[in-house]
C-alpha cells in the first residue's frame, strides 16, 4: 500500500514538473537544451579521452585527473545553465 502511495506522489510530482516545463518561454528552453547538449558533448570527449588513455594512445603523464575535471566542470557548467534558465523564467513570466 505504501509503495503505491510513494508512486502516486512520484507521478504528481512529474506530472508537476512536466507541466511547467511546458509552460516555459523559448529562452530557457532553448538554455536548457543548449545545457543539455554541452554536458553531453563534454560526456563524450572525456570518455574518449579515458579510453584513448585506457588503449594508451594518450599519455597524460600524472594528469589523469583531467578527465575527472572535465565531467566535474562540465556538470557545474550544466547546473548554472539549469539554473539560469529557471531563474530567466522566473523573471520573464512576472
Amino acid at each position: 500500500m505504501n509503495e503505491r502511495n510513494k508512486t502516486s506522489k512520484l507521478r504528481a510530482v512529474m506530472n508537476y514538473a512536466a507541466k511547467k516545463f511546458m509552460g516555459m518561454n523559448k529562452g530557457s528552453k532553448l538554455m536548457l537544451k543548449v545545457a543539455a547538449l554541452i554536458f553531453f558533448a563534454f560526456l563524450l570527449v572525456s570518455l574518449f579521452l579515458a579510453v584513448a588513455h585506457l588503449t594508451g594512445l594518450v599519455r597524460f603523464d600524472g594528469q589523469v585527473q583531467l578527465i575527472q575535471w572535465i565531467v566535474l566542470y562540465s556538470f557545474r557548467f550544466w547546473v548554472l545553465l539549469v539554473f539560469g534558465a529557471l531563474i530567466l523564467d522566473t523573471l520573464i513570466n512576472r
